[in-house]
C-alpha cells in the first residue's frame, strides 16, 4: 500500500515536472525569439514546439508577392517536414523518394500556373494528409489536399482531369486551383482564402455574419485550421532560409510545445 502511493506521488511530480518545464519552455522561446539563431531552431525545436501565425487584422492578410522557389528546394522541404516531425504528427513516414519527387515538381508546376505560393501549397498539403496521397478523411476529401469526391468531379473536365482523385499530380491541381479561386473570392485574403478551402465560400460568409468560429467532425475550428497552416509557412520559410515575405506589421507568431497540444 505504503509503495502504491509513493509510486503515484512520483508519477505525479514526473508529470507535473514535465508540465511546468513545457510551458517554461514555451515562454523563453516568446521572449527571446528576435536573439535566437532561427536555423538552431528548426534543426532542434521543430520535434516539439509548432507554431501558429495569427494575422493582426483578419480582413488585412495580404497575398503576399512570394519568391521563386525551385522544385529541389520543395524536395528538401517536404524531406525536412518529415524528417522533423513527432509521434503526436499524423505524417506519411513511408513516402517514397519518387512520390516526394513528383509531389514537389507538381507542386512548383501548379502553384506557378495559378499564382499560389508553392510553400504555402506545400504547408497546406501537410495540414491536410500529412503527405500522403492515399489517406481518406471522415468526411470522404480524398488525397494530398483532401479534395471532395464531388468537387473533383466538377473540376476534371474544366482542368482535364483523371478518373483517380487520389493521383498526385491531378489532386495537386485540383487542391492548387481550387485554393487560388479561394484566395481571389475573398479580395486576395490568403487567410480567408484558407478559411474558404477548409469550410466553404458559405462557412467564411456565415463566420462574418455572426463572428464566431466554425468546427468540422474532428472539432478543429477554422481559426485553429488556418493558423496552423500559416504557421506551418513560416516554418517552412525558416527551414528554406529564406526571409518571410509578409509583412511583419500583418501578424503574430505564438509557439506551442507540443506536449500541450
Amino acid at each position: 500500500m505504503v509503495r502504491g502511493k509513493f509510486f503515484h506521488i512520483v508519477l505525479s511530480v514526473i508529470m507535473v515536472s514535465i508540465l511546468v518545464g513545457s510551458i517554461y519552455v514555451e515562454y523563453a522561446i516568446q521572449r527571446n525569439w528576435n536573439a535566437m539563431d532561427h536555423s538552431i531552431m528548426v534543426s532542434f525545436l521543430s520535434p516539439v514546439v509548432s507554431r501558429t501565425l495569427k494575422p493582426t487584422d483578419l480582413d488585412n492578410f495580404p497575398n503576399y508577392p512570394f519568391p521563386v522557389t525551385k522544385v529541389e528546394e520543395i524536395d528538401k522541404l517536404i524531406k525536412t517536414r518529415i524528417e522533423k516531425s513527432t509521434f503526436k504528427v499524423a505524417i506519411n513516414k513511408e513516402l517514397s523518394d519518387k512520390d516526394r519527387q513528383t509531389m514537389s515538381a507538381c507542386i512548383v508546376q501548379y502553384s506557378y500556373l495559378y499564382y499560389v505560393d508553392p510553400v504555402l501549397v506545400t504547408a497546406v498539403i501537410e495540414q491536410e494528409s500529412g503527405f500522403n496521397p492515399k489517406v481518406k478523411s471522415i468526411q470522404g476529401a480524398v488525397g494530398l489536399m483532401q479534395i471532395m469526391p464531388a468537387l473533383y468531379d466538377e473540376l476534371k473536365p474544366q482542368l482535364d482531369l483523371s478518373d483517380d482523385p487520389t493521383s498526385i499530380c491531378d489532386n495537386i491541381k485540383a487542391g492548387t486551383y481550387y485554393l487560388s479561386k479561394r484566395i481571389q473570392r475573398w479580395n486576395d485574403n490568403v487567410y480567408w482564402g484558407l478559411v474558404a478551402y477548409f469550410a466553404g465560400d458559405g462557412g467564411v460568409a456565415k463566420i462574418k455574419k455572426q463572428g464566431s468560429e466554425l468546427y468540422d467532425k474532428t472539432g478543429t475550428s477554422t481559426q485553429q485550421y488556418a493558423v496552423a497552416i500559416l504557421g506551418k509557412l513560416y516554418e517552412n520559410y525558416l527551414i528554406l532560409g529564406k526571409e518571410f515575405p509578409v509583412p511583419a506589421d500583418t501578424y503574430s507568431i505564438n509557439f506551442v510545445v507540443r506536449f500541450l497540444q
